[in-house]
């Protein structure tokens, strides 16, 4: 055979695992016409993995082959996200993913993992799953591809089919906008995916950009208790994307790209059919499907899962808006901003400003009516919560979150601050998202936070050694948290000092609020 193996049509074969013929085939047939580029590695994954149910390394290997890559490339993209299944038996069974998020803990997850494994065991893949997008109707499962809503053990038996098929989104109107900048700075809009980024100071870094530009739309919400953008692509999706139409013109870029949420596979058939629809002179519009990874929340990692590889953070300068997607210059924008885009290119600056500049909360936990609300940014925490209908009957308010997992844990004492960005950083917390989780005398606060210990150490991509092992080693600390209070402080100032991204600095939130806030009285 040589160094270099077998030929194969005039090509020498790659080294190590070789591919058969019956599986380059197969693969060749369900990738069809579509492009072989690396950046949409990712995108045959997921083409492979829903027909065939896993990857094998049969698999792997022929993708490799087609795609012209190193097979350790596809293998560690492959296993870095956790929705696809790495396994070399002949059948896989279905896969059934418990939510574990905190909304879905106090609606009983725990119990129906346990009476899932009982029951389900030898007919479908149990796992327990990172908060899955869907607080307002827990518990949540996925089975297979499909959400089941407010879950039990009998409608998994029926293998409940998930949400209904969403209308596809045509004749999208897109008003005039020439003086949509000043609009954005007169209106003050900030970035609604978590860090609050006024919005037309983003634009301007675009300006004397080249022109080879790229929108991305991040529609991969993973902070747990958020599920507003699932809320708009449901109900208004054709304002979300007039918004991101009016960015596009606006910002003159060539590509747009909307990453979604592997979860919301409803909305993800709705806009491939909806961009279809979409003809505008000098942009393409592309639909990626993300994979299970919260890191790519963050903007650079993001960008490096659009390129088909793992979703790790850049080391930055040089910033996405010079050197982004494949080095072109990129504007990354939450399905939320682009909403209020559209709004106030519709309504003006002036009517957003006199409304209080709002925006969408994602309100879940021990309330009575858990959903999205539309408010003003000065509104409370008690606000939110008595527009969810107040607190479930024979529960007393003692905590809540104002910013999902990374945004701090807080006692009920503090329910009159404002729901708005820059306020809970001053307790060091933050708004974020605006995921408030509501908690009561019925909930463990150091549960909570040891549930989101685990959470951000399983969610750690690895790259940077304070996140990686930091995370780790807190959440091993929080088991005696009182005793260990100088060596959490200790680890948390490295994380916050030293870590890439945002997920490493934010880890030790939770736990740092509950020592610096909490006194006996507020449990």
């Amino acid at each position: 055979m040589g160094l270099k193996g077998k030929k194969r049509t005039g090509k020498p074969f790659p080294k190590g695992r070789q591919a058969s013929d019956a599986d380059i085939n197969a693969v060749r047939a369900l990738m069809g016409e579509a492009p072989r580029g690396r950046d949409l590695l990712i995108e045959h994954l997921h083409t492979l993995n829903d027909h065939f149910g896993h990857l094998s390394a049969g698999h792997i290997a022929a993708l490799a082959y087609l795609l012209g890559l190193a097979q350790v490339d596809v293998y560690e993209t492959a296993t870095f996200y956790a929705h696809f299944h790495i396994t070399d038996a002949q059948a896989t069974p279905i896969t059934l993913r418990i939510c574990d998020g905190p909304a879905c803990r106090m609606a009983g997850a725990k119990t129906l993992l346990k009476d899932a494994l009982a029951t389900f065991a030898d007919q479908v893949q149990i796992s327990a799953a990172p908060c899955q997008g869907a607080c307002d109707t827990p518990p949540s499962v996925m089975l297979g591809k499909n959400r089941i809503a407010h879950a039990t053990v009998e409608k998994l038996k029926t293998q409940d089919a998930g949400p209904s098929p969403l209308p596809v989104v045509e004749d999208i109107p897109v008003p005039s906008a020439p003086d949509i900048h000043e609009a954005l700075n007169q209106a003050g809009l900030r970035g609604m995916g978590g860090a609050g980024f006024s919005v037309a100071r983003k634009w301007a870094f675009f300006d004397g950009a080249p022109q080879d530009r790229v929108l991305v739309v991040n529609a991969d919400e993973g902070e747990p208790g958020t599920f507003k953008d699932r809320y708009l692509l449901e109900r208004e999706p054709q304002k979300v994307l007039r918004g991101m139409l009016i960015a596009a013109q606006a910002l003159q870029v060539q590509d747009v790209f909307f990453y979604l949420r592997d979860e919301y596979p409803h909305i993800h058939a709705m806009l491939s059919k909806t961009f279809k629809t979409l003809h505008v002179d000098g942009i393409t519009f592309h639909l990626r499907r993300g994979a299970g990874a919260y890191i790519c929340g963050e903007e650079t990692a993001l960008l490096n899962s659009l390129e088909g590889k793992r979703g790790q953070p850049r080391n930055r300068p040089p910033y996405p808006a010079q050197h982004g997607y494949k080095g072109r210059p990129t504007i990354m924008h939450n399905v939320e901003t682009l909403y209020w885009i559209a709004d106030i290119a519709a309504r003006g600056a002036d009517a957003y400003v006199t409304e209080g500049r709002p925006r969408f909360y994602s309100v879940s936990g021990r309330i009575k009516n858990p959903g999205v609300y539309r408010a003003a940014s000065t509104t409370t925490v008690k606000g939110l919560v008595d527009m969810a209908g107040g607190m479930v009957t024979g529960h007393r308010f003692t905590a809540f979150l104002p910013g999902g997992a990374s945004g701090g844990i807080f006692p009920a004492r503090f329910q009159d601050k404002a729901m708005d960005f820059g306020v809970f950083e001053e307790l060091g917390g933050f708004v974020g998202s605006g995921a408030l989780t509501v908690l009561s005398d019925h909930d463990d606060v150091w549960d909570v936070a040891r549930t989101l210990s685990a959470f951000f150490t399983d969610e750690s991509c690895g790259k940077c050694t304070p996140c990686r092992i930091g995370t780790e080693k807190l959440r091993g600390l929080i088991d005696d948290p009182h005793t260990n209070t100088d060596l959490i402080h200790d680890l948390s100032a490295a994380m916050r000092d030293a870590s890439i991204c945002g997920l490493g600095q934010a880890a030790p939130n939770p736990v740092l609020s509950l020592l610096t806030h909490f006194e006996e009285d507020d449990l």
